[in-house]
């Protein structure tokens, strides 16, 4: 199927939450006919197909209207996450063109194989901003050239109640234990790594609940994985103050820096000698998203990752299922290592130890 222009295609925007109307905004700003689809049904009545969100200037669907427009639109899904696989059949079911899930794709990659084993799971984008940050697409040239490996460390450390300062975080989505949380927030970070560096396998990890925040979800993750030729340490938290966002890569070429809080990539050679270039354009959200947005409309998700990273282009539902599973991986590593040991299981470390020692 042949990509389409933005100004030729239809967007609906399922979900009226704050980063519904963004893309509803940033869509309409690509040239997109864009419609919003509430959740909650306001009931518009007979004059439905002449109403305007006021804060998007998109048509406003509801229940009566909303199931047929979804048909030849690229449809994108912004509801909550418990919700996001059922969003997104709907949409294939219905005839959209393609589909955009907002990220995470579902709260583990078990609950997603409804969708991936849809027979059209090669329609569907999983949003990953961070590709379209033009210091992300500098950087995945720079480090395609260290050859020799390396290490990497990366993190995104911000303090939750900030978020959303109008809003108590602990009602916000990120407070619930099975649909939010630091590592399914942060999930971009594992996803861009991924990018960067090749499939990741999992080596070692902690998950922490507990902290300064009042909420039941996990609140900092530190992991380690190892991928291609690369360690990689990841650290993801609500709990620190100031903002700091990033990555480190330390190799034999030398080092690469991206500060994403400053939009800045710092290269230091291995004699020392080190620039810095400055990519303002990624200090404004509606810009970024607006790249993906284009990259969305203009390319398919099936199409090769040589076409899709220097484009800024959205995360394929493979992708996207890949950094949820290993969010789940590390949660499984964490639980093993922290069980509590039982009396009997105490006992029986004594035993083969008296066993090994012939006493």
């Amino acid at each position: 199927m042949p990509s389409l222009s933005p100004s030729s295609m239809r967007v609906v925007v399922r979900g009226s939450g704050s980063i519904g109307q963004r893309h509803a905004r940033v869509f309409r700003q690509e040239g997109a006919d864009v419609a919003l689809w509430p959740v909650r049904d306001r009931g518009l009545g007979p004059d439905a197909a002449d109403t305007v969100d006021e804060a998007t200037g998109a048509r406003l669907l509801d229940d009566s209207t909303g199931p047929a427009a979804l048909r030849d639109a690229l449809v994108v899904v912004a509801t909550d996450t418990s919700r996001h696989v059922a969003d997104a059949v709907q949409a294939l079911d219905s005839g959209a063109t393609a589909v955009l899930v907002e990220k995470p794709v579902a709260a583990t990659a078990r609950e997603a194989t409804a969708l991936t084993d849809h027979p059209r799971s090669g329609d569907v984008w999983v949003a990953a901003p961070l590709r379209a940050h033009a210091a992300f697409r500098h950087l995945h040239r720079l480090v395609g050239r260290l050859d020799q490996g390396g290490s990497a460390h990366v993190w995104s450390q911000s303090w939750l109640p900030d978020w959303r300062p109008a809003r108590d975080y602990r009602e916000s989505y990120s407070a619930r234990p099975d649909e939010g949380g630091v590592l399914r927030d942060l999930v971009h970070e594992i996803d861009y790594a991924t990018v960067l560096f090749g499939v990741p396998t999992l080596v070692g990890a902690r998950v922490a609940t507990s902290g300064p925040l009042d909420i039941a979800a996990d609140q900092a993750a530190t992991l380690l994985w190892v991928a291609g030729r690369f360690d990689v340490t990841a650290r993801l938290d609500y709990t620190t103050r100031p903002t700091t966002r990033g990555i480190v890569v330390h190799s034999p070429g030398g080092i690469l820096e991206w500060d994403v809080v400053r939009a800045a990539i710092r290269h230091t050679t291995p004699d020392g000698d080190v620039t810095e270039q400055v990519f303002d354009h990624d200090l404004d959200r509606d810009i970024v998203m607006g790249t993906q947005a284009r990259a969305a409309l203009e390319l398919r998700a099936w199409a090769p990752a040589q076409q899709r990273i220097p484009r800024g282009a959205p995360a394929t539902l493979a992708e996207g299922v890949a950094a949820v599973r290993l969010c789940d991986e590390a949660r499984a590593f964490d639980a093993r290592c922290t069980t509590p040991v039982t009396g009997s299981q105490r006992d029986a470390r004594h035993d083969r130890h008296d066993t090994e020692d012939g006493s």
